[in-house]
């Protein structure tokens, strides 16, 4: 039995005991739960965990205490298990002989299979969505195999999945209505309740309204003088493993004034810019960031590096839009803009315009489009994969990965995916203690009848990726071959 103090109706109390216990050694989960029923412990998280019998009464107040600590135990079962399993481990799995391979898992021959979300569930089930209609697929055995499709509350400008290690549910946050919420899943994906969250402005976002310069509107309606958060095709979330922000959900979004002009050719003041939104409450209260320190980006990625850092890739809209400002491209409207945050993503700095990794997609315009980012699993490394097309702000074709072996400062090593018509793509690493352990999954538009024709999944390892073209930015190091 253990006694904690919190409040009955707090998911958050219900929570942290058994996370508490887990920490302190405690491996094997509860049998029995004793409590009273007007409680209802376990209603607040939609489960009765297989398992576990439940004696309940409903004259134990007198001993409300104690009764709630046990109750907790049991009825935080979900998030106990989700923390079962390791966070990070070694390399070794990654390596090996290399292996790819890839498989379809959505088509439409009308052409509008669009916007790939991708995410591992701390048992190490794989989630696919072709989020633009809100079709999702699962994966029990490590990508093998693939359910039949289902429906989900997922629109466009929902944002990518995040995963809470600690509890185990997956996320998507909606902003861009005017009802902010999150549809969540306790159960690795097979059931999805919506739920309504604060999202609370930044500090440069409270001075736009302060001033009138720009309040918060909505997505429908274009009214000048409004803007909306959305995060529209930004690639998963995290949740930070290191540092005194440990435990925090961080994800990509954007802050997108309403203008009528394509987002590269928006006049000063109607700029859409990256951020991040983050919680440290699970998921109920959203904090924006500040801005990403360059404007005219959107549809991020974001990791945490092993020391706590993070590290920021998006695509920029430099270019143009309209062909009635066609122009010469400059190099940089080609590449990638990074940054940095020291303050568990509060803020961004150190901005930097990648040497090699492409803004792809643009059609000879410089406007790019999504990529894929994830970091490998791997204690004391920051093996980062990146995927985009490979063709410098030009055709939506030739998709490609790239690995930087230092946290994104370099990234030496290439290899192509998908030589035909591709686009838009999300990155997931496997988890340790998973079937999905030492693998790299990659969902991305593409396939011979169009780039929005299909969806596929490519499955391979770091041995894979590593026999690649080298970029001639930095040098593969030799502890990856030791």
């Amino acid at each position: 039995m253990a006694v904690g103090d919190g409040q009955r109706e707090s998911k958050l109390s219900w929570q942290e005991l058994p996370r508490d216990l887990k920490q302190c050694g405690l491996t094997h989960a509860p049998k029995v739960a004793i409590g009273d029923g007007a409680l209802g412990c376990w209603a607040p998280f939609g489960l009765e965990p297989a398992g576990i019998r439940f004696l309940i009464g409903s004259a134990m107040r007198a001993n409300s205490i104690l009764l709630t600590a046990t109750i907790l135990f049991a009825a935080s079962f979900s998030a106990f298990s989700a923390g079962s399993k390791s966070l990070e481990g070694s390399l070794k799995p990654f390596l090996g002989k290399p292996v790819f391979e890839t498989q379809v898992v959505f088509s439409d021959e009308k052409g509008k299979v669009r916007e790939p979300y991708l995410a591992i569930a701390v048992d190490g089930t794989l989630l696919a969505a072709r989020s633009y209609i809100g079709k999702l697929r699962r994966s029990e055995d490590a990508g093998k195999s693939w359910g039949q499709v289902q429906q989900i509350d997922m629109k466009i400008s929902d944002s990518n999945f995040i995963v809470d290690d600690k509890t185990g549910d997956i996320m998507s946050i909606r902003m861009w209505d005017g009802n902010d919420r999150v549809i969540r899943s306790k159960d690795n994906g097979r059931t999805w309740v919506n739920e309504k969250v604060t999202v609370k402005p930044s500090k440069t976002m409270k001075g736009l309204s302060k001033s009138g310069k720009k309040v918060r509107g909505v997505k429908e309606g274009n009214k000048l003088g409004t803007y909306f958060m959305h995060a529209n095709a930004g690639e998963s979330g995290v949740t930070l493993r290191h540092g005194k922000h440990k435990g925090r959900l961080i994800i990509s979004a954007t802050y997108r004034p309403n203008a009528k002009e394509h987002p590269s050719d928006r006049k000063p003041g109607d700029e859409i810019v990256s951020c991040a939104i983050f919680s440290d409450d699970h998921g109920a209260t959203w904090q924006v960031s500040e801005f990403f320190p360059d404007p005219f980006t959107e549809e991020a990625a974001l990791v945490e590096l092993h020391d706590g850092r993070l590290y920021y890739n998006s695509r920029s809209h430099s270019g143009y839009y309209d062909k009635a400002f066609a122009r010469e491209l400059r190099p940089d409207e080609k590449l990638r803009r990074e940054a940095w945050s020291d303050d568990g993503g509060r803020t961004w700095k150190n901005l930097r315009i990648s040497k090699v990794l492409p803004d792809g997609g643009g059609y000879g315009r410089g406007y790019g489009m999504k990529g894929g980012l994830t970091r490998l699993p791997v204690k004391g490394r920051d093996v980062l994969i990146f995927s985009n097309a490979d063709t410098g702000g030009g055709d939506r074709s030739r998709m490609t990965v790239w690995a930087s072996f230092d946290g994104g400062q370099t990234w030496p090593v290439k290899r192509l995916v998908y030589e035909s018509f591709s686009a838009y793509s999300s990155l997931v690493a496997g988890r340790p203690d998973t079937a999905t352990e030492g693998q790299i999954f990659l969902l991305f538009e593409g396939g011979p009848k169009g780039r929005y024709s299909a969806m596929q999944v490519a499955r391979f390892n770091l041995s894979w990726v590593v026999d690649g073209e080298r970029t001639g930015d930095g040098a593969v190091p030799s502890w990856l071959r030791n």
